[in-house]
């Protein structure tokens, strides 16, 4: 079997993504102890004794402009180009391209893969131990949880492919494939072809590194968090689909798992052994092929926010002689970007601040008013992005309120997103569905970590929804932007896009 940069990056990753069953296992009893008691005390969950049994697919087909970067991305590989040239694309490149889907398509198949677990969990408990009182919906839900929990830790780090940790490396890959720069995720090595399945980004050329340093330094910044940031667009999606389609999953141990990973992630280097991991990571890379385009994630991504100028060769020669030496170990790093990591480390726990956390997703006022909310801290192209969301619920009307505070070196500017979801108009003797969401902001100018202006911006997206029957509906999305950073959009700057395709909704109506 060929040693690839999972022997290093890929196995050292995982078992600080992947928490020991024994650890899971505790954490699942305390986060479920803590839910059940939440939901006795303060009557947290509405319908008390009822839990549906409800699954919602999502399967975005298409999405443009992202599908014309993908087949860039695909004949730039099949050709052994580099990027940074626009060429004439044929029919099987576009094909080819989906083999980098869109943050968007991304996000929609790993909800789907875990949403299908939850779903299953639910009929089989629901049958098992019906919620005919406290006593039994509290077991219920605690055995639902450690079902769903054993089967998610098994989808996300056992078959990886369409999982968290697939979903981590395409969100990296995102912004490669904006710049037609060809990449490949090692995790589809779990389908074959020689490699080792793992958490890396390979086969991405030294050449295309430095060119993305020099034309586009914001953009390869916003590549290194992106990973990150995907992991906790999954948690917020999924917090959507309980509170506004109360789809009830029993995903506590997938919200604690994917944020204990992200909090352990961005403070991993300060463990002592973490310049010792890159010397391992660099020996088993001696392939520049095999090597992870960026290494760990957020030393190279603090690394080059705090110095866009710096030349990507700047970074010098690979320790064992080819290429340049891309990992950034934290002894490389000044003093005043160290601190700045280990403060974003600890920003990271905000994220923990949700009843959702403990299984709680919606909270009754009172007859006609339930709600939620949910801390967000999440690291972007200029700094960082501290918020959160408010779910609300009055007189059955879906609503979603977002704060955020877009922080960089020396500012901080504001932003608000408002979003409404299951507006409902009719069609003939059909009932349309439509959601709208819109954002305004000021960014740092740029989205450069030192501006002193900040600029305005704003984001609308429209969906509609059209039922073919009560399981099938046609989506179509539209969504425009300003420049700016905008969680889960792979552009920085302006961009239109248009995305269709078709969702399942299954079970209780």
């Amino acid at each position: 079997m060929k040693i690839n940069t999972l022997s290093a990056k890929g196995v050292y990753a995982l078992s600080n993504m992947a928490i020991p069953m024994t650890s899971l296992l505790k954490q699942l009893m305390l986060s479920a102890l803590c839910a059940f008691s939440l939901l006795i005390s303060v009557k947290a969950q509405d319908s008390l004794l009822r839990i549906n049994e409800r699954l919602i697919l999502d399967f975005p087909l298409l999405e443009y402009p992202y599908v014309k970067f993908g087949a860039q991305m695909s004949f730039n590989k099949h050709h052994g180009e580099f990027s940074g040239n626009r060429t004439n694309t044929t029919l099987n490149d576009w094909l080819s391209g989906y083999e980098s889907p869109s943050m968007n398509q991304v996000l929609a198949i790993t909800k789907d893969l875990h949403a299908t677990n939850y779903y299953f969990n639910n009929k089989l408990w629901n049958k098992w131990v019906k919620p005919e009182s406290k006593k039994k919906y509290l077991l219920n839900r605690l055995a639902a949880n450690a079902s769903a929990g054993i089967i998610d830790y098994i989808l996300a780090y056992q078959l990886m492919v369409f999982g968290p940790v697939w979903l981590h490396e395409e969100f990296h890959r995102n912004g490669l494939t904006l710049q037609g720069i060809s990449s490949y995720d090692d995790t589809y090595y779990r389908f074959g072809g020689g490699g080792t399945p793992g958490g890396s980004v390979t086969e991405v050329s030294d050449e295309d590194l430095i060119r993305f340093k020099q034309d586009a330094p914001v953009e390869m910044v916003r590549t290194f968090s992106a990973g990150i940031e995907g992991q906790y667009a999954f948690i917020r999606n999924m917090q959507k689909d309980n509170f506004f389609s109360r789809t009830d999953y029993p995903n506590v141990v997938m919200n604690v798992l994917l944020t204990n990973q992200a909090v352990n992630y961005v403070r991993q280097f300060q463990q002592s052994d973490y310049d010792a991991s890159i010397d391992t990571m660099n020996f088993y890379g001696e392939k520049l092929e095999e090597r992870d385009f960026v290494g760990w994630d957020l030393t190279a991504w603090v690394y080059d926010m705090f110095r866009p100028e710096e030349p990507y060769t700047a970074r010098g020669q690979h320790p064992y002689g080819v290429g340049i030496n891309r990992a950034i170990k934290r002894s490389q790093l000044t003093q005043e970007e160290d601190d700045y990591l280990v403060k974003m480390g600890n920003l990271q726990y905000l994220n923990f601040l949700s009843p959702s956390m403990l299984g709680v997703h919606s909270i009754r006022l009172n007859e006609n008013t339930r709600f939620n909310f949910a801390v967000r801290h999440i690291l972007t192209s200029f700094g960082h992005d501290l918020g959160g969301d408010i779910f609300l619920n009055k007189n059955g009307q879906n609503w979603l309120i977002g704060i955020h505070t877009y922080h960089n070196h020396d500012r901080v500017f504001g932003g608000i997103e408002l979003e409404r979801q299951d507006i409902q108009t009719r069609l003939g003797n059909k009932t349309l569905e439509m959601d709208a969401r819109a954002m305004v902001w000021f960014q740092p100018e740029d989205e450069s970590f030192y501006a002193d202006k900040g600029k305005p911006g704003g984001l609308l997206q429209f969906t509609l929804k059209y039922p073919l029957n009560e399981t099938f509906k046609i989506s179509t999305e539209v969504e425009g932007k300003t420049n700016g950073w905008v969680a889960a959009n792979p552009f920085l700057g302006s961009n239109l896009s248009v995305r269709m395709g078709v969702s399942l909704y299954i079970g209780d109506k």
